[in-house]
């Protein structure tokens, strides 16, 4: 038997052909990721921008209620004296007895009788057109900078409750109080004795002591910087050691104060509240609070040229990289 073997032609194996990224391949793909993360960065940019605005409102929005709640309560609070009779007993100054002082339109830093003024028990003062100083001297600091701008509101007041004589703190000024008497005493080690016993006793069972408050608002600058722009603040002077004025600084961010004055169903400025005859104001029935609110930083990429309306004056900030909140209302008086 022939075996027949038939020839098979094996292909010889050959090598796999593989291959790189070419040139142009290779740049597009860079050129994708590149945009890819462009977009990106600026994602991450916009949110924090946007965290930034949000967390700034926000702020700007808590000091704007604080400080409208804060001028809303001392102006309904204003003219309240623990008593219902119109003018202070005036014994003469002895054993810490004051009596009240005559209202003039300024505030002496070295004296109580800007705290005295309790026969005018609201009022306000005009921002000069011109942008000079305000005729207020007590709230300017050293350099007679401290006021920056907008107008002054002063009020004056008892808090309540009343206070026992025990309770009183000294070189602190009080009214004691009956419904048909009323006495303006600096408390202090050496009339204390006299408050119960001396020249300053009240014998009448209906007695009560109130601490006095005076409160002026006005706008002014921190002393502190953000990127190297001053931060505004709400300030106020109250009543200190001696009876003597001392300046607070209350709510940062606050730039701008407007009033205006509810008089006979008018409103005024304060240069235009009609007078008696005594030269103070005549009664107000309402006052209107005009508070503008500014970032205390600048923010990058913001930019706005803006004139507020602010109650009676424009107001046009020079600096254009803060945002502002203006922040009114209308606060009726009680007393």
């Amino acid at each position: 038997m022939s075996m027949i073997v038939a020839s098979r032609r094996i292909a010889a194996p050959t090598a796999s052909r593989e291959r790189g990224l070419t040139m142009m391949e290779l740049l597009v793909t860079v050129v994708i990721l590149s945009l890819l993360m462009a977009g990106l960065s600026q994602l991450v940019v916009t949110n924090s921008q946007n965290a930034t605005a949000t967390g700034t409102l926000a702020r700007m929005a808590d000091t704007g209620r604080a400080a409208i709640q804060l001028l809303s309560a001392d102006i309904r609070r204003a003219n309240y004296m623990g008593g219902y009779i119109e003018s202070l007993d005036q014994t003469p100054e002895k054993d810490g007895n004051l009596g009240a002082s005559s209202y003039a339109i300024t505030c002496a830093a070295d004296t109580t009788d800007w705290a005295r003024m309790v026969n005018q028990a609201l009022v306000g003062i005009n921002a000069p057109a011109d942008n000079s100083p305000i005729p207020y001297a007590c709230i300017t600091d050293e350099d007679g900078e401290q006021w920056l701008r907008g107008d002054v509101l002063t009020v004056r007041y008892t808090p309540t409750p009343p206070v026992e004589v025990g309770e009183m703190i000294h070189d602190r000024l009080y009214l004691r109080t009956t419904a048909n008497q009323r006495r303006l005493l600096l408390f202090n080690e050496e009339n204390a004795s006299a408050v119960e016993n001396g020249e300053n006793a009240i014998e009448d069972a209906s007695v009560r002591n109130f601490a006095l408050a005076a409160h002026s608002y006005f706008v002014g600058l921190t002393n502190r910087t953000c990127q190297g722009m001053e931060i505004p603040a709400l300030f106020r002077q109250a009543i200190g050691d001696g009876g003597l004025p001392v300046t607070q600084e209350l709510l940062a961010g606050v730039e701008n104060l407007q009033l205006r004055y509810l008089v006979d169903n008018r409103y005024y400025d304060a240069d235009d509240v009609p007078l008696l005859a005594t030269g103070e104001w005549q009664p107000v029935d309402a006052v209107e609070v005009t508070v503008l609110v500014r970032a205390e930083c600048p923010e990058a990429g913001f930019d706005i040229n803006r004139t507020f309306a602010l109650a009676d004056v424009d107001y046009t900030p020079g600096d254009v990289n803060f945002r502002r909140q203006i922040f009114t209302t209308t606060i009726k008086l009680r007393n």
